[in-house]
């Protein structure tokens, strides 16, 4: 890659002598900047970046980035969209689900609590995005989606920030369709918050619950699956296994009292609780 680049960049030498304000990338770090701790965070990133690729020879993605280091001196920028880039197949599902958690995380006020996390992560993605498109150097992908996910995993959302320490998180609760244990497209942004907040809690509580409708045996199982799908979701977001602690109630500890055999929406449900 870096011999390809380098024999790029020599053929394009008198193009740059006429354009080279597309890719002035000292001038982009120095750039004024009076606005957010993130935006101006995502300044320094994105000229980062584009150095990287200046010095490769990579002339395209160095004035991406140095378009997008002065763009962050005038307010914020986007993560790059996945269809912008010329992906993979089996990579764009991964790299979506990235952009959607990334998102996600900016909505629980990731980049007011921790604009520095923040800027790194989002910086982190769109390297992790230009390098899957070229797709040949395996290094600089794994690279970059480490960036990406050690931004994610510093990030913490605005409302556990501004908490005192030892200030209980109020709990997170999802809602299941009746004898499902499927997490819905709401269901999912909650958990994503809570994978955020659980990054600042000693021990992550998931209790499954269900409605009084059907036997107690088998409400207890679904219970019980219902919490570990919950489970499984809030490590793939980056809380460890080893904090989080699964239990079941089955239809025993309603949120709603209702008789036997009721179909009751509120108590079909798994509480995550922070400790």
């Amino acid at each position: 890659m870096k011999f390809f680049k380098t024999a790029v960049a020599f053929g394009a030498l008198p193009f740059l002598a006429a354009c080279a304000s597309n890719w002035d990338v000292e001038g982009a770090k120095m750039a004024q900047n009076n606005g957010t701790d993130f935006q101006k965070e995502l300044q320094s990133e994105y000229a980062r970046l584009a150095g990287l690729e200046r010095d490769e020879g990579d002339w395209r993605d160095a004035r991406r980035f140095v378009k997008k280091a002065l763009a962050a001196t005038q307010g914020d920028v986007a993560p790059q969209m996945v269809g912008d880039r010329r992906l993979p197949e089996d990579k764009v599902g991964e790299l979506s689900a990235a952009r959607e958690q990334l998102m996600a995380a900016f909505a629980a006020g990731g980049k007011e609590a921790t604009p520095s996390a923040a800027a790194r992560a989002q910086a982190g993605f769109d390297c992790w995005m230009q390098e899957q498109e070229e797709n040949f150097q395996p290094e600089d992908i794994e690279a970059c989606k480490k960036y990406f996910m050690a931004g994610m995993n510093e990030m913490k959302p605005k409302e556990v920030m501004a908490k005192p320490a030892m200030m209980k998180m109020d709990d997170i609760i999802v809602y299941f369709d009746f004898d499902s244990t499927t997490l819905n497209d709401e269901a999912k942004a909650l958990l994503v918050k809570a994978s955020m907040m659980g990054r600042g809690a000693k021990a992550v509580m998931v209790s499954g619950h269900t409605d009084t409708k059907g036997a107690v045996a088998y409400n207890e199982a679904l219970a019980l699956s219902r919490a570990q799908a919950v489970s499984e979701f809030l490590k793939s977001h980056g809380i460890s296994g080893n904090a989080i602690r699964v239990g079941a109630s089955g239809e025993k500890q309603n949120a709603v009292t209702t008789g036997d055999e009721v179909e009751e929406s509120r108590n079909r449900r798994v509480v995550v609780s922070f400790q």
